[in-house]
């Protein structure tokens, strides 16, 4: 059974931020809502975001299993580690990939995708 929460339209494209299975989450398209910033005040509000998602999927970031960061421009990159070195949990990080690519908003500087473990939960 998939539940799926945090259900929004963005640019016509229907979607779910979150999608929950046994003991997989599923975190997706987590972006900042404010997109005026530089890049380390949309990664804080991005992973501010992944806060919520997690918080409602019942996991932290010790459950962590994949991040895949996508930034606008690799030139982002040191300062995006450096809001994600006092974020994440540096005793339990997880695998974490991150690119660059074409973002669908010229304003728009990163977007997070992020799957968890739930320990415990029914497969």
């Amino acid at each position: 059974m998939i539940k799926r929460s945090h259900i929004e339209e963005m640019d016509g494209a229907r979607r779910a931020l979150l999608c929950e299975s046994g003991p997989w989450v599923h975190m997706t398209g987590i972006q900042p809502r404010a997109l005026d910033g530089d890049i380390k005040a949309q990664a804080q509000e991005a992973l501010a975001r992944l806060d919520e998602l997690m918080a409602d999927g019942g996991v932290t970031q010790g459950n962590l299993f994949t991040v895949t960061i996508w930034l606008k421009d690799m030139r982002y990159f040191s300062g995006l580690n450096a809001v994600w070195n006092a974020w994440i949990d540096a005793d339990n990080p997880p695998a974490r990939t991150c690119v660059a690519g074409e973002l669908y908003r010229p304003d728009l500087l990163l977007e997070i995708v992020a799957v968890a473990h739930r320990p415990g939960a029914p497969a």
